[in-house]
């Protein structure tokens, strides 16, 4: 008895219409239900001999064309969604897409920026260099100025000055000498 008991959809698979032309069928003709099984409601098929002579006659197949949807616009339907769906789909791509070029343009503009400023860096220690070098000319002037050995010494001309330094050397080695004596020494060469 339970095989011949069917839902509005099983219904409508049945008779090959829409389950709410027997929605509206039931309504219309105040069937009752049989059995309820939870918020199923269970009719018998043959309650229904009525609506299939119905959906059988020629004016009721136009009326259910002109109402119902038929697989093909049903399809049309799904196509335009789907259409719809890969529009949206390709906007997404293309803002993700001008997305990720506006990031490479600002890494290429931060790595010129990088760039620049290892340059400057360069450009920096280079004048630092030469403004050491500059420091220690200039600190050697000083000191020549004030003890002109230094000169020889700092230029290596020792061997062009040699002769004057060993004549010099020898005036010097007695002053050197009587200004290494202590005081008592001095007393007793005299």
């Amino acid at each position: 008895m339970n095989e011949d008991l069917l839902t509005k959809s099983g219904i409508a698979d049945a008779l090959g219409t829409n389950p709410m032309r027997v929605t509206r069928f039931i309504d219309r003709n105040k069937i009752n239900t049989v059995k309820k099984e939870g918020k199923r409601e269970l009719f018998k098929l043959t309650q229904f001999n009525v609506l299939k002579e119905e959906l059988n006659t020629p004016e009721s197949k136009k009326d259910a064309q002109s109402h119902g949807f038929s697989k093909d616009d049903y399809i049309l339907t799904l196509k335009k969604q789907l259409e719809d769906q890969k529009k949206q789909y390709e906007q997404v791509i293309s803002s993700k897409d001008e997305t990720i070029s506006s990031l490479k343009e600002t890494i290429a503009t931060s790595q010129k920026s990088y760039d620049d400023m290892k340059d400057q860096l360069a450009v920096k220690d280079n004048q630092i260099t030469a403004l050491t070098k500059l420091t220690n000319n200039a600190q050697t002037l000083n000191l020549v100025d004030k003890d002109p050995k230094r000169i020889q010494a700092a230029h290596g001309n020792a061997e062009t000055k040699s002769e004057q330094s060993s004549s010099d050397e020898k005036k010097d080695d007695s002053k050197t000498e009587s200004s290494k004596n202590h005081w008592w020494q001095r007393l007793r060469n005299k």
